[in-house]
């Protein structure tokens, strides 16, 4: 009888426990509304790292201003244009340019840490005339480019096509743009394996836009084997 009583209180004991455990409706709900303000905090920290990561947007802002004065570039692409880089080999790059802005996010590049993306300005009687975008990012796994399973037909690309559209049958972003008053040009560097002799192939496809439109296409190989056979 005792070993009974013992038995029933200790499955009270347990069952009371078991009701202070559990959570009120309105204390679930107010666990759920904090769960949901913590993704939405993290998603749009993400989205504005994004926006204020993304070269490409910056470069084209800049690229509607050729024309004016490089300060009022500035203001309305919402940027502060520089007069150096922080990375001396940036430096020696943009010495024809006057003007750069860069990402403050890095990649390396054989070794060598440079931002993920660099804007240049070119400059002519005090207005701005050339914008140029690198996204160096491309270049972190290999310098050569965008790793291709074969070579870009250039007659893929046919006059009137949009960026959009160029960037779709390439397969890939470009690594430079350039905007200047005649237009928009895409530079895309890549490379694969030849089937035929087993080496890397490497090549830079140039593509030119006239009014938003594709006008022509050419392409170089790039013979990047040359500067590692001999030295100055």
């Amino acid at each position: 009888m005792a070993e009974e009583m013992k038995t029933d209180i200790s499955i009270d004991h347990m069952e009371k426990k078991k009701k202070k455990r559990k959570l009120s409706p309105k204390a679930a709900l107010v666990l759920v509304c904090a769960v949901l303000v913590i993704i939405v905090i993290i998603v749009a920290v993400f989205a504005v790292s994004r926006h204020l990561n993304n070269g490409k947007r910056y470069a084209e802002r800049l690229s509607e201003q050729i024309g004016v004065s490089k300060d009022t570039a500035e203001k309305y692409a919402h940027v502060t244009l520089q007069n150096a880089s922080q990375f001396a080999c940036i430096n020696v790059a943009a010495e024809p340019y006057p003007y750069l802005y860069e990402s403050k996010k890095t990649v390396k590049v054989s070794g060598v840490s440079i931002p993920q993306w660099v804007i240049y300005i070119s400059e002519n009687n005090g207005t701005m005339s050339e914008v140029l975008y690198y996204d160096y990012a491309q270049l972190e796994k290999y310098g050569n480019g965008v790793k291709t399973d074969q070579h870009v037909e250039t007659s893929g690309i046919t006059i009137g096509m949009s960026p959009d559209a160029v960037q779709q049958y390439i397969g890939f972003a470009p690594l430079r743009i350039s905007y200047n008053a005649d237009g928009m040009q895409e530079a895309y560097k890549y490379y694969y394996k030849d089937q035929n002799t087993g080496n890397t192939v490497s090549y830079i496809l140039y593509v030119n836009y006239t009014d938003g439109k594709a006008a022509s296409a050419a392409e170089e190989e790039n013979q990047f084997i040359l500067s590692m056979l001999t030295v100055k």
